[in-house]
């Protein structure tokens, strides 16, 4: 009888830890469930552990914290934000949607791989000139430059100014491109447009100090796919 008892009380203890594992971990993981295997084997290697067999727990809660981290990425460091980007021959620029943040990346040149935000504003300018060539390079670095240095058309030469409304884009956006500046998949539904768009306009509005120039495109986005349901 007594090993019955033995049997039946590592049970319910078994069951005690199970849910005081899963529920400090929905806590945690509050917009997705833990993974099942993971929460059972961290339950296994704590259970063990009141019992000492420390050289059996470890592997077992090594385990199933690597399968929690696999499943929930945010808990391993990894980002879950949200952001858009935009490819030129010259540049990839990223929009981080939850703070309108714009920054960029050099793609050829001598300044290959060089981070915009990195950059001096006089080294900025000079890469401006350097890419004028190409407008929708030169476009996407002045989005940049309206976000990062505000006051830099006073530092430029009058010969090199440009225009801050018009959008290099205007009438040629591909259906791709229109996706990626909002941050959608193809194939998205209206509603998903929409809701895209009005979030991340309200990030980079001009009258909320973003950029004319990037409300321009993604207004110019919206209207691109819009305009293919009608």
């Amino acid at each position: 009888m007594q090993p019955i008892l033995i049997v039946v009380a590592n049970g319910v203890g078994f069951a005690i830890i199970l849910w005081v594992v899963r529920s400090a971990l929905r806590s945690i993981f509050r917009t997705q469930a833990p993974h099942s295997l993971g929460v059972v084997l961290i339950a296994a290697g704590i259970w063990l552990l009141s019992f000492r067999a420390v050289t059996a727990a470890v592997p077992l809660l090594i385990l199933g914290t690597v399968l929690l981290l696999q499943k929930n990425p945010a808990m391993a460091g990894g980002s879950t934000r949200r952001t858009s980007r935009v490819r030129s021959v010259y540049l990839e620029m990223t929009l981080d949607h939850e703070t309108g943040t714009v920054d960029g990346r050099i793609l050829t040149g001598e300044r290959q791989g060089q981070v915009l935000s990195k950059l001096a504003l006089h080294e900025l300018l000079q890469y401006l000139y350097e890419v004028q060539a190409d407008e929708e390079s030169a476009k996407l670095l002045e989005i940049f430059l309206d976000s990062a240095h505000p006051d830099w058309r006073d530092h430029k030469d009058e010969n090199s100014a440009r225009g801050e409304e018009t959008s290099p884009l205007s009438g040629q956006m591909s259906r791709d491109e229109a996706y990626r500046l909002l941050g959608l998949e193809a194939g998205c539904c209206e509603e998903d447009i929409r809701t895209a768009y009005h979030r991340l306009i309200m990030r980079v509005h001009p009258d909320r100090g973003g950029s004319a120039a990037l409300a321009a495109q993604i207004t110019e986005a919206r209207d691109r796919l819009l305009g293919e349901r009608k």
